[in-house]
């Protein structure tokens, strides 16, 4: 549980102060059980060319405390694209302020962010789909999740997934051929947790349109769109929501077991201009 206050201005400060004016093509976020192995070495890694690390909590930021996530900043090459990666996200279930839950992200779109694709772990809602699947999201559910926004916002969320990143995304899985099936476009629908959902619960969020469903994702969506950047997500389907015997254990299992295959697909779409 977080009690402290955050001072988000300094927090931006520090992350500009870190990045020391280096350009940022792309800002990743990374799920359970993905970012420590996306940006270290050899299988199931980007090949990413670090520079530099600092940690969350020397941002001013608290650390994630939930097992799976890293803790840390990561900027570095991939081919001609220089990326940060947050390799472990804030969750308002852990007690946190939903804008300090952005603050990581929002100091990298202050310090010049050109793009920005996030992850995550999410449970089935679509009966179709099978846990170990990549899905590309391609628009969300948030009507029961926080908003980073405060005042008189009120933001264009007609495409907050970019239709043009979307399109890239299927043209590399097809380049790929590693994913097994047609990459699918999934709605992600957000419940609060930390508890998973119940079955009455599940069968409602699939009622409204739902395909997967998670706690997180939703609030960075909106504040990347806030800025009006380039914005796609890819999500690892971990089980079936509502299953009997559920565990986040099992969540991290799956996602470090299709950690190899998100690479394949990530490395390809941030060594591109997110502009193109």
């Amino acid at each position: 549980m977080h009690t402290q206050a955050t001072d988000l201005q300094a927090v931006h400060q520090r992350v500009t102060s870190w990045l020391e004016g280096k350009p940022v093509d792309w800002m990743l976020v990374c799920g359970s059980g993905m970012g420590r192995g996306l940006v270290g070495e050899g299988e199931g890694s980007l090949g990413l060319d670090i520079v530099d690390t600092v940690g969350l909590g020397q941002l001013g930021l608290p650390v994630p405390e939930v097992a799976g996530h890293g803790q840390s900043l990561v900027y570095g090459r991939l081919g001609d694209s220089h990326i940060c990666v947050q390799t472990g996200r804030l969750h308002p279930y852990e007690g946190i302020p939903i804008q300090v839950c952005t603050a990581a992200l929002e100091g990298v779109i202050a310090a010049g962010a050109r793009g920005v694709a996030l992850t995550c772990a999410v449970g089935a809602l679509n009966p179709a789909y099978e846990a170990g699947q990549l899905v590309a999201l391609c628009d969300q559910m948030a009507l029961f999740g926080p908003t980073p926004l405060r005042g008189p916002k009120f933001i264009d969320c007609s495409e907050i997934y970019s239709r043009r990143l979307r399109k890239k995304i299927h043209a590399l899985a097809t380049e790929i051929g590693a994913l097994g099936r047609p990459l699918d476009e999934a709605v992600y629908a957000h419940a609060r947790g930390p508890q998973y959902e119940s079955p009455a619960e599940t069968k409602a969020l699939r009622l409204l349109g739902g395909d997967i469903v998670g706690m997180s994702t939703t609030y960075e969506a909106i504040a990347v769109t806030a800025h009006q950047l380039p914005l796609c997500g890819i999500g690892v389907v971990t089980n079936a929501a509502s299953q009997e015997g559920l565990s986040h254990l099992e969540v991290q299992q799956r996602s470090e077991a299709a950690r190899g295959t998100l690479a394949k697909l990530l490395a390809r779409l941030l060594a591109s201009d997110p502009a193109k």
